[in-house]
């Protein structure tokens, strides 16, 4: 697939930072000082041009005159980039809002014209692929899952291969115009360093992907994505400073901070299972949070005392509520090692808001107010973080990675867009 998705805007870009690399050298061999104003006056307008698209995007449908008020630019510099945008068909005209009390003639409103393109977010497990394409408001076209546990890898690479490359343009003009990758270990400088997936460690995918299919591939740790979820498709709130704790069979934490992701030292940001804490029953016995607080650990204990290879969970939740002395002493064990992670966490990044994300309370919800008590009694009293579930456990990392990999399409890497 070609590169013909790159907007209008973007070429100019591209040709107006030539244009004035051009203007610098001539300029230094004339003497002459007039580059730092050059390169400013663009520097300015790609800021503008941005900008202006994500008031659109995040406030659409809105009018020229409105994106001029909301952004203190005057009405022809917001008209000349809107025009651009029009042109480049991001954006689309869909009739007119209503006139200010004044009279006048009424506002031609805009949106983003989701038909310019889609992305796809998948995420690679060591026993499934899950595949979603979604529109580049957030919307979801189509979701599938394969089961992988008997395909080696290179099957893995080829079904995600074979299923991208012959994906549908769903009407679009651009079809496809990135990928992200969602996949568990520590991942820098979108390069795997470490993963569970066996071999995959080291093999350089994202370029593997962008040299097949000639698109842009990103990949990223889940707990990170599911960060940007709650970031990013949070309807009544807007978190700046997010962590999102998730549990599985270890636990991993995703953390934005100031609005961007923190990744730490080469990726490593976030590995919260690793964390040695205190058994609340040996004296001096010490063992990571995975041993304690992760599901893995949870449902090995659960089977031990159930005498089973395997978990009835409505017998499981059954027995909780009928207060089963073993069952329920498992789940308190749970709930105290999960809320030491929350609190060392809460403490060392003092978030806007942690996020559960954890099939637990899906299961057993009343479990959350459990948490957030115990929590509250390993924090400091001056500020108790609010800690709330994920609204979605199953498709976080999937969402978080198309809102990242269309933030990139867009050229918006640096700028808040909100999807509900």
């Amino acid at each position: 697939m070609s590169a013909e998705w790159l907007d209008a805007w973007q070429r100019q870009l591209v040709l107006s930072k030539c244009q004035v690399w051009s203007l610098r050298l001539s300029n230094q061999v004339a003497g002459t000082p007039k580059f730092s104003m050059i390169i400013n006056k663009h520097v300015m307008r790609s800021t503008n041009e941005k900008q202006v698209l994500q008031q659109v995007i995040n406030e659409g449908p809105i009018s020229c005159s409105q994106i001029s008020r909301n952004l203190s630019l005057n009405k022809v510099t917001v008209s000349d980039i809107y025009n651009q945008l029009l042109r480049a068909q991001f954006i689309k005209e869909i009739g007119c809002g209503v006139s200010t009390k004044n009279g006048g003639r009424k506002p031609v409103m805009a949106e983003l014209n989701v038909n310019y393109g889609f992305v796809a977010s998948i995420d690679l497990s060591e026993t499934a692929v899950k595949l979603m394409y979604s529109r580049l408001n957030g919307k979801i076209l189509h979701f599938q899952s394969f089961k992988t546990t008997d395909m080696t890898l290179t099957d893995v690479i080829d079904l995600i291969e074979d299923q991208l490359r012959n994906v549908d343009d769903y009407g679009t003009v651009h079809g496809l115009m990135g990928v992200a990758i969602a996949l568990d270990g520590i991942i820098y400088e979108n390069k795997i360093l470490k993963t569970p997936i066996k071999c995959l460690a080291h093999f350089d995918l994202a370029k593997y992907l962008r040299d097949k299919l000639r698109i842009p591939v990103m990949l990223e740790k889940k707990a990170n994505l599911t960060a940007v979820f709650e970031r990013d498709f949070h309807n009544n709130e807007i978190f700046d400073n997010v962590v999102s704790i998730v549990v599985r069979d270890e636990i991993h934490a995703g953390i934005v901070a100031d609005s961007r992701l923190y990744s730490g030292h080469e990726g490593e940001a976030g590995e919260v299972g690793t964390a040695l804490l205190e058994d609340r029953t040996v004296e001096n016995h010490m063992e990571s949070a995975n041993d304690y607080a992760s599901e893995k650990a949870l449902w090995a204990k659960l089977k031990a005392i159930k005498h089973v290879d395997r978990l009835d969970l409505t017998a499981v939740k059954h027995d909780y509520i009928n207060h089963d002395p073993e069952v329920t002493k498992v789940f308190d064990d749970f709930v105290y090692y999960l809320s030491k992670v929350v609190s060392n966490v809460s403490t060392a990044f003092a978030p806007d808001v942690v996020v559960l994300n954890t099939s637990v309370l899906e299961i057993l919800p009343q479990l959350l107010t459990d948490l957030r008590n115990t929590t509250a009694k390993m924090s400091s009293p001056t500020r108790q973080v609010p800690i709330i579930a994920t609204k979605n456990v199953q498709s976080a990392a999937l969402l978080g990675g198309a809102s990242e990999i269309i933030h990139q399409a867009l050229g918006l890497e640096s700028l808040k867009m909100h999807f509900s």
